[in-house]
């Protein structure tokens, strides 16, 4: 379908400017004033931005289609104004051969709403697969254990993890909390007799995502690959990575909007809701991502978007699993922000848009002639209130349900179609 999107700020460059936008075979195809399409779209009072870029999504398929699946998942997505979205390896299978990762890509391609990436779990046991696999938007490694089998502690094979990435130019992104610690800190927190998310950070804690992150860092140092540190969450482990990006190149960092929304003070408030991986941590690291925002540490803004039923986050402590759900109030979220002058549009654009486009060499991110039509429609005036029950996911509730936001997304486009 080819349109017109009339009358609209457009955010073109690093600004807003009122313009118009006709989209012609699902690509941008002129940029301007009184364009002509049989279809116009009245734009008037709304603010047209990328489609974001959701770097880091657990889509659950295959093997937990209970919690989401492509069709939610990428629903959810559009709602919260995400066009693309990179998922994760650690499924059941994991995506670690090359036949898991295309019998992935055909199962969102057939079910898909929005774009899609997918990134290639690094183990103990696939370096030959690493060498030769096709289609992996980064290597993932796990230096402490989450959702799923991906661990790797061993050093000879994180060396040779990172060693092949750097020969294929293909990025390493690491979960990085330090396994000895966490197991330590369970023990302790097992005899003592914590049953509860409060305690939570007190096991998966700074010093755990400090000591993980500084062996990243090294290794990334020694070997000269491209490495980026998913969800940072503490000033310390901040602090670790605004200190190498002063010194060298290829390290870049996301956080995510629950570890900037949210502090440790919310499992009190509800409980497992609040409990994930890394854990929520302190009102002063909070502050301290914000910061990371403003000076331009932090690179990217990705939801790690973890579902899970309500039934499973309601067990007792230790048996519920980590993981919040997110893609579909990032964009409103950080609307808000906006609105309260805790950043601007163009950071939230570098932030979720062309930054990670950048990371992950993907042709996407901006609003620029020739490009794909992945656009976004918002109201930054409009005020909203995030409900449980109402929601895309498949899952159904958010850690911000009862929120007040102001800043609302009404329209979102993926390659010229309107979702």
């Amino acid at each position: 379908m080819d349109f017109v999107l009339e009358d609209g700020l457009v955010f073109v460059g690093s600004k807003l400017v009122p313009k118009s936008i006709l989209v012609k075979d699902g690509k941008i195809a002129e940029i301007g004033q009184d364009l002509f399409s049989p279809k116009k779209i009245d734009c008037k009072s709304q603010i047209i931005l990328p489609g974001l870029i959701d770097a880091h999504v657990h889509f659950r398929i295959p093997g937990a289609g209970q919690k989401e699946d492509w069709k939610t998942g990428s629903m959810a997505a559009l709602a919260g104004g995400v066009t693309t979205v990179l998922d994760m390896p650690n499924n059941n299978p994991s995506c670690t051969t090359q036949v898991n990762l295309d019998q992935k890509e055909k199962i969102a391609g057939s079910d898909s709403q929005c774009n899609f990436g997918m990134h290639f779990g690094a183990a103990n046991d696939n370096l030959e697969d690493l060498k030769t696999v096709q289609g992996a938007a980064s290597f993932k490694v796990f230096l402490g254990s989450s959702t799923g089998n991906l661990l790797v502690t061993s050093e000879p094979v994180l060396k040779k993890i990172f060693s092949i990435a750097k020969k294929r130019n293909i990025v390493v992104t690491v979960h990085a909390e330090d396994e000895d610690i966490i197991k330590e800190n369970t023990a302790k927190a097992k005899e003592r007799g914590w049953n509860h998310a409060r305690f939570h950070s007190k096991i998966r804690t700074c010093e755990a995502e400090a000591k993980s992150i500084e062996k990243a860092l090294a290794l990334q140092e020694e070997i000269g690959n491209k490495l980026h540190i998913c969800h940072v969450s503490s000033k310390e482990g901040l602090e670790l990575v605004k200190a190498a990006k002063e010194n060298r190149e290829n390290i870049t960092c996301e956080v995510t909007p629950h570890h900037l929304f949210l502090s440790e003070d919310a499992t009190e408030e509800i409980g497992n809701l609040a409990k994930m991986n890394p854990s929520l941590k302190s009102k002063e690291d909070v502050r301290a991502l914000w910061k990371g925002i403003r000076k331009g540490i932090v690179d990217i803004v990705a939801t790690d978007h973890a579902p899970h039923t309500l039934q499973e986050k309601q067990q007792e402590y230790w048996a519920a699993p980590s993981g919040v759900p997110g893609i579909e109030t990032m964009l409103p979220l950080m609307l808000d922000a906006v609105n309260h002058e805790k950043l601007d549009l163009k950071r939230l654009i570098q932030l979720c848009c062309v930054k990670p486009a950048k990371i992950y060499n993907l042709r996407r991110g901006e609003i620029k002639v020739g490009s794909s039509a992945d656009l976004v429609m918002v109201d930054l005036g409009a005020k909203q209130t995030v409900k449980n029950g109402t929601l895309q996911t498949k899952c159904n509730w958010s850690p911000f349900a009862t929120w007040k936001l102001k800043g609302k997304v009404m329209r979102t486009f993926v390659n010229g179609r309107l979702e």
